[in-house]
């Protein structure tokens, strides 16, 4: 299923906004997955009878860290969720928050403060999907008020992204004056991941999208154009973030084309 996909004019913290909407009177049950991609979000959610990971409900107003293991949400029936996609630094910046803490889990937005728990209440009563995002950004606007971004950090996720995770983050490193040591620990504070793991993410997501676009012949293709070595080490690096081979995964995107579920990679 495609999202529809906003820019947002907090573009300093938003990387987009997207929409996913199924309005589904037959009440079938759905399975949506999601894979690493080196960012974060907040994200409300509307559904008949919840949205699940497993055993666990997820919150109406979330907000999630860096993904590493697949995620596969289900729900049944109609359903509307609203996701502002953050860069990898905005946890930390925006909230305060120890990103390593929110790794593959989320934190329930009506716990993290009296305005937040509020703000989950508005989005829930806007009569319209446009109300509901402008809610949620000026939430947003408001966090970003008193936000302290390490610019440092902003600067090196900035380039690991632009550079599609391929350059060395050694090199990185050595330009900040800072130990290895230190420049992991800041780093996974501000990201929620080790440098190094990011740079993995970063070169996988970029993969996987080349992958969704159709531009390439042959997989061997995908990996040479992406920095991998050798083609045995693309397929080790997208099974530790799908669980499932490129070739697994490009037979499955050619069968659910036709669905409203499936996988999804903004």
């Amino acid at each position: 299923m495609k999202p529809i996909i906003r820019k947002s004019a907090l573009n300093k913290y938003i990387k987009n906004i997207w929409i996913l909407e199924n309005h589904d009177i037959e009440k079938t049950d759905h399975s949506l997955k999601f894979f690493a991609d080196g960012c974060s979000g907040l994200m409300f959610q509307q559904t008949e009878s919840g949205v699940f990971i497993g055993d666990k409900e997820l919150s109406s107003f979330l907000l999630y860290g860096q993904t590493v293991k697949p995620i596969e949400m289900k729900c049944s029936g109609s359903y509307k969720m609203i996701v502002f996609v953050l860069y990898p630094y905005a946890v930390h910046a925006l909230f305060g928050l120890n990103a390593s803490e929110l790794t593959d889990t989320c934190l329930d937005m009506r716990t993290y403060s009296a305005l937040s728990k509020e703000v989950e209440t508005n989005i829930r009563q806007a009569v319209s999907t446009e109300e509901q995002v402008g809610i949620m950004e000026t939430f947003l606007s408001n966090q970003a008020s008193s936000a302290n971004a390490d610019l440092q950090i902003q600067h090196m996720t900035t380039f690991i992204m632009n550079s599609n995770g391929t350059y060395a983050v050694k090199d990185l490193q050595e330009t900040t004056e800072m130990s290895e040591r230190t420049f992991e620990r800041k780093f996974a504070k501000q990201v929620g991941v080790p440098p190094k793991l990011f740079s993995k993410i970063i070169r996988f997501h970029s993969s996987i999208r080349q992958m969704d676009k159709g531009k390439y012949e042959k997989l061997s293709d995908v990996a040479y154009e992406n920095g991998y070595s050798d083609q045995s080490h693309f397929v080790r690096n997208f099974k530790e973030f799908t669980s499932i081979t490129p070739r697994a995964y490009q037979s499955k995107r050619v069968s659910e084309n036709e669905s409203l579920d499936g996988f999804i990679q903004v």
